[in-house]
């Protein structure tokens, strides 16, 4: 093979550039065969696949940052620029049955510092204000009158709360102290006067027997399962429906939004969200009734003083018998529910015993317990009728006194001496025909003691709390004799039970418990519980609350117990006959006259109407306002003229 060799005397002139501006490139012969390899289109192959696998990944993560975690990422970002800020929102209203408004939310001014601008926090959270900042607090606390500790003070545990709310340093301003503040805005730039909501009561100071009171949530409260809900710094519900209830009229602070700067301070104004629909809550009570019981137990206490008497107080219940629902929750002495929600130095009075020896914070008809006198003789004639000690026409001697060993048990009325049915006994009220009754009980089961009373009174709702949904309710004692001999130190004896079968001795009921007690002997033996809450009413829907009925019970011959209740209140020799004789709706019902040494008798009288298909049950009575049939008995006829739409009628 010939090899050509270059002439070396040989010259060739190269273009600078190509046609169309192309530059040359230098070129190796000796490359070229690999340059048209497979070799080396595979490796530009796959360096291609790496640069576009590398692009892909690049793409995908930008879409997953913008798109799938986008709002995540957005969140995060603007809560660095965004805080929190916990608002007292309004609570939900209550209304009564009818639909009239007990309790609502208005606005109320209050004067805030802006605690950016007169302080800082620091390490630990303590809150001290700046130069410039003592300098304006000094200021304000001499145009306002409160002293400069007090504002820091108030400032501090609003920080502890919510760090970045406005603190409110006035609670209850004067009037022309916030028109001053307002009119000379630019004086007082770290101070502002704004609305916060309060509790309003369209219907005055009347309620507080059950409506309740409000106050902020204590660190003890918020460990219990009632206030798990609430949260530091909330307006909870302290008493009455308002504490029952709270989870439903409490829909918890208000969560506002303000803008802060990299250093922490505030930078934007405060950003409050709209408002959502509260729930309210419907109660059972009439309010038309509920003053008419009011009134009528106090027209009662009137006539106990008429009568020589000295009363310190009285309640009245009444009550649905077939339900447990209240119509009407009456005590008095009351207090006036928008001065005690209002004015804190009028609260705290309310519980200073010098102050208030007549305790108007107790509701006496449902934390107030007493010995019921001759109302519990029903609740004894049907334990024995349930045993089967007597029937409604056994005959037992009614006389002026009862003997037993050297204890002489005497009667209302001394000179009586009549043989009489349970009926006739009932309506005539003999002490010692139940004596005699209370006797036979206890001889009918000596190793008992008397307990078959204790057992009946104990089932029928005495002896512990009804379960209402209110708080404070008192739950009385019904005596057992274990109790008596660990309370007493001596035993139990026949004298007790003679004594416990006509209301007397330890037994302290409510008039709750009584009405409770009452609508099961009329009702067919169902011990309702009773309530003040009907239905919550959210966006146009209503959910009726249920309470379905403690127990049922198989009684015996109640009708003699009906009918001679009956007669109590129309017979002539019937003991409330003088009071409901003609009044035109039937009305069943027992007078008691408590003893109470050492003041005057307890006043009692329970009652149902109409007589035979109820629709009311009411008891009532006045701590030691005399016989029932002249304190009480009047006070519950009011009651049913209220609830029947009847005039007066003259005893």
């Amino acid at each position: 093979m010939a090899i050509s060799t270059p002439d070396p005397r040989r010259r060739v002139k190269l273009p600078r550039n190509l046609p169309r501006g192309r530059r040359l490139q230098p070129y190796s012969r000796v490359d070229a065969p690999y340059f048209r390899s497979p070799g080396f289109f595979l490796r530009v192959g796959g360096l291609a696949i790496l640069v576009a696998v590398a692009l892909a990944l690049l793409l995908l993560r930008a879409w997953s940052i913008q798109v799938l975690h986008g709002p995540q990422y957005a969140s995060l970002a603007n809560s660095q620029a965004v805080r929190t800020v916990d608002l007292r929102g309004p609570r939900g209203a209550i209304v009564d049955r009818h639909g009239r408004p007990l309790a609502g939310t208005i606005a109320r001014l209050v004067v805030t510092a802006d605690v950016g601008t007169l302080g800082t926090s620091n390490a630990h959270g303590v809150w001290s204000p700046s130069a410039e900042g003592a300098r304006a607090l000094r200021v304000f606390a001499k145009v306002s009158g409160t002293p400069e500790r007090t504002l820091v003070q108030r400032i501090r545990r609003s920080v502890v709360r919510s760090p970045f709310a406005p603190a409110v340093v006035l609670p209850r301003p004067r009037p022309g102290l916030t028109n001053y503040v307002q009119e000379r805005a630019s004086q007082f730039p770290s101070f502002k006067v704004i609305a916060e909501p309060l509790r309003s009561y369209p219907r005055g100071g009347f309620g507080s027997e059950f409506l309740g009171l409000l106050g902020e949530v204590s660190q003890t409260e918020l460990g219990t399962p009632r206030y798990a809900h609430a949260q530091p710094g909330e307006i909870v519900g302290q008493t009455g429906v308002e504490k029952l209830y709270d989870s439903i009229l409490n829909p918890g602070l208000v969560h506002a939004k303000v803008r802060v700067d990299s250093t922490g301070h505030i930078a934007g104004p405060l950003e409050v969200p709209k408002g959502k629909q509260l729930p309210t809550l419907r109660l059972t009570i009439d309010t038309r009734l509920q003053k008419a019981a009011e009134k009528a137990i106090e027209d009662g206490m009137v006539l106990a003083r008429q009568n020589g008497n000295h009363p310190t107080g009285g309640s009245a219940v009444a009550m649905n018998p077939n339900t447990g629902a209240i119509y009407a929750l009456a005590s008095v002495p009351s207090f006036d529910q928008i001065r005690a929600a209002n004015d804190p130095a009028y609260l705290t009075s309310l519980y200073d015993p010098a102050k208030h020896p007549e305790r108007p914070t107790v509701d006496r008809a449902i934390a107030g317990v007493y010995p019921t006198g001759s109302t519990f003789k029903p609740i004894v004639a049907e334990a024995a009728l349930s045993a089967g000690l007597i029937t409604p026409a056994t005959p037992l001697l009614c006389s002026g006194s009862f003997v037993l060993g050297d204890t002489v048990f005497h009667n209302v009325e001394a000179g009586v001496y009549a043989t009489m049915s349970l009926p006739t006994a009932l309506a005539e009220s003999c002490d010692t025909w139940f004596y005699r009754l209370g006797d036979l009980i206890w001889r009918s089961n000596p190793a008992q003691r008397g307990q078959l009373i204790e057992d009946w009174a104990r089932k029928l709702g005495l002896g512990s709390p009804t379960g209402i949904d209110l708080s404070g309710e008192a739950g009385g004692n019904v005596p057992t004799p274990s109790w008596f001999q660990k309370f007493n130190g001596y035993p139990w004896t026949e004298g007790q039970t003679i004594n416990l079968s006509i209301g007397q001795g330890a037994l302290q009921a409510s008039p709750l418990q009584l009405a409770v007690a009452y609508a099961a002997l009329i009702n067919g033996g169902k011990v309702v519980r009773p309530h003040v809450a009907a239905a919550v009413i959210r966006d146009h829907s209503v959910r009726a609350l249920k309470f379905p009925p403690v127990r049922r019970l198989k009684l015996v011959d109640t009708d003699a117990i009906r009918s001679g209740l009956y007669a109590a209140a129309h017979d002539p020799g019937g003991t409330s006959a003088a009071v409901f004789a003609t009044f035109p709706i039937p009305v069943a019902g027992k007078t008691g006259t408590a003893q109470a040494p050492p003041g005057d008798d307890h006043s009692w009288y329970a009652s149902w109407a109409p007589y035979e298909h109820p629709k009311l049950v009411v008891v009532a009575m006045i701590e030691h306002g005399g016989f029932g049939a002249t304190a009480a008995a009047p006070a519950v006829k009011e009651i049913y003229q209220a609830f029947f739409h009847v005039g007066s009628t003259a005893p």
